[in-house]
């Protein structure tokens, strides 16, 4: 009975979660991952019919979730074409760059003020998948690994506003790298991350800020470098 009970809490909780995401949230989900995982490429037509054919949906849902992507940057709809995955210019990624650096800088401050137990163990546990795909010479793995370290610490700020504008900016700044077939996955400098995770550890506001400011403006003195070779 306890069992049935349960499950039956668990179905009524699902439902409510589904009525208040709706179709188009979900299909722009999905569509951004396509985006970021590279299956679909800078300047690329992207076809209503066909995404709402393989995401089983209405084109309605699909064109909501498009102009939704088109506020945030990631594709451009233009009158009688349709909408093409947006060709970032170098110029602008590197100033998403700079703003990216504010925001983290940002969101470290208020980690290091607001984390909780359990945000370190999440962190910690970060921290340690960086440094075994360093050690095994995993390149994909670590660049992952700093991707999620970097997400981390952005929920740990608990700014809802924060995470909203650097999600928008992440996808923006990912995209553009897919212009360069040839960059490897990139790097994860750990000894970095670990003087962030300690500053955000030891409740330093100041420190986190001023690390993770100087950690972003690296990557981008990177990335600059890689995309003129």
């Amino acid at each position: 009975m306890e069992h049935s009970v349960e499950r039956q809490e668990n179905v009524s909780s699902s439902l409510k979660l589904l009525r208040r995401v709706s179709i188009s949230e979900l299909v722009y989900e999905q569509v951004h991952e396509k985006l970021l995982s590279g299956e679909l490429q800078p300047g690329e037509h992207m076809n209503e019919n066909r995404l709402a054919g393989s995401l089983g949906v209405s084109r309605a849902s699909v064109r909501e979730a498009l102009r939704q992507l088109e506020k945030d940057g990631l594709i451009e709809i233009t009158k009688n074409k349709g909408p093409f995955v947006r060709d970032m210019p170098p110029e602008e990624a590197w100033a998403l760059y700079d703003v990216r650096a504010s925001l983290e800088a940002l969101a470290a401050e208020l980690a290091a003020k607001n984390r909780t137990d359990t945000d370190l163990r999440l962190l910690a546990q970060c921290l340690h998948s960086s440094e075994r795909s360093i050690i095994l010479a995993d390149a994909a793995t670590a660049f992952n690994s700093a991707v999620n370290f970097n997400r981390l610490v952005a929920v740990m700020s608990d700014s809802q506003i924060v995470l909203k504008m650097l999600k928008m900016i992440w996808g923006q700044i990912a995209l553009f790298r897919r212009k360069f077939p040839q960059l490897s996955p990139g790097r994860s400098n750990d000894s970095v991350e670990k003087r962030i995770f300690s500053a955000i550890h030891d409740r330093n506001p100041k420190e986190a800020s001023d690390l993770m400011r100087a950690y972003i403006l690296d990557a981008k003195d990177q990335m600059i470098k890689l995309s003129r070779l």
